[in-house]
């Protein structure tokens, strides 16, 4: 096989490594928006099923937040060798427009980066936003 010289040596070592679930203790809970006039998300539920990472998204809306419902993430280490997830994917499919979140903790704090596509041909243009959260 032959190695881009874009990989990194620590990947090229590990693959002689078994693989092993990440522990999703520290993305586990209920994280909250920093800026409670947040147009987008404004709140996750980080939670497990199994071995799987779930979130549970909530975008703003008034009186109470919309609930988007509960998908599967990917979590993901800091390395190839991490035994902790330390960030996550997850998508959601709405019809009209598609969302694909991406997210890393770090020092207490979430960032969720937000990409999203519409997919309904109404001419909309497609828009990334991040946002803060803590528990």
């Amino acid at each position: 096989m032959e190695v881009s010289a874009h990989v990194c040596a620590a990947d090229l070592r590990a693959e002689q490594q078994p693989a092993r679930d990440l522990e999703l203790a520290p993305l586990l809970g209920v994280w909250h928006a920093t800026d409670r006039r947040n147009p987008g998300v404004v709140r996750l539920e980080l939670g497990r099923r199994g071995n799987t990472l779930v979130v549970r998204a909530f975008g703003a809306d008034t009186p109470e937040p919309i609930d988007w419902g509960e998908t599967p993430a990917v979590g993901y280490g800091s390395s190839v060798t991490a035994s902790e997830a330390m960030a996550f994917t997850a998508g959601y499919e709405f019809g009209f427009l598609k969302v694909t979140l991406a997210a890393y903790a770090k020092q207490g704090i979430l960032v969720l980066d937000t990409f999203t596509v519409f997919t309904d041909d109404s001419g909309r243009g497609d828009y990334f936003t991040r946002e803060f959260f803590h528990r």
